[in-house]
């Protein structure tokens, strides 16, 4: 299973950062919520989903990041240089936790959703999933559930229902003020 932290420490491709983090215990959202402010960038990064070319990372651009209490999904949203939604990229894991040091990791269970800015999601890495079962690198139990996550979170997304899209923009703002 592969072992992730919200603050990015070993992505090379960022050559500087700002990162904060804090608790939310609110009416609409509990858990941790990160923000993850590039500055600067060897190269950006692009992908080539089905609805056309999109750059995920470039100086400027913003990652908030959620981790909702009890749950096995992370929520990141990309701002882009302009404060515009760019994507959502919802990883599903088996849990998220802070270590002895406080710091935010998630253990990513390989599969993940891709969420245009109009609402369309295309289910990733299914074939990472599937061979890290093969390979043993992950039980059944955490395949099942790999699966009813993702299964349950298109169901909520359909609906127009997962509360972290619609409160994005306030929770930026708030961190913000941090980095």
């Amino acid at each position: 299973m592969k072992q992730k932290r919200a603050d990015r420490y070993d992505w090379q491709r960022i050559l500087q950062k700002r990162f904060a983090m804090m608790y939310l215990d609110t009416y609409a959202f509990k858990g941790h919520v990160s923000l993850f402010c590039i500055d600067a960038v060897r190269e950006p990064l692009w992908i080539k989903p089905a609805d056309g070319p999109v750059c995920l990372a470039d100086k400027g651009y913003l990652w908030l990041q959620h981790f909702p209490d009890n749950s096995h999904y992370t929520v990141t949203t990309i701002f882009d240089d302009q404060g515009e939604i760019a994507r959502w990229y919802i990883d599903i894991c088996k849990r998220h936790y802070l270590d002895d040091q406080g710091l935010l990791w998630y253990e990513d269970l390989y599969l993940d959703l891709d969420v245009s800015p109009d609402g369309q999601a295309t289910i990733l890495d299914a074939d990472e999933l599937d061979e890290a079962l093969a390979q043993g690198i992950i039980s059944g139990l955490d395949y099942e559930l790999a699966w009813r996550e993702v299964s349950s979170l298109l169901t909520v997304i359909e609906e127009d229902a997962l509360s972290i899209f619609w409160l994005c923009e306030e929770h930026k703002d708030m961190l913000l003020k941090f980095v």
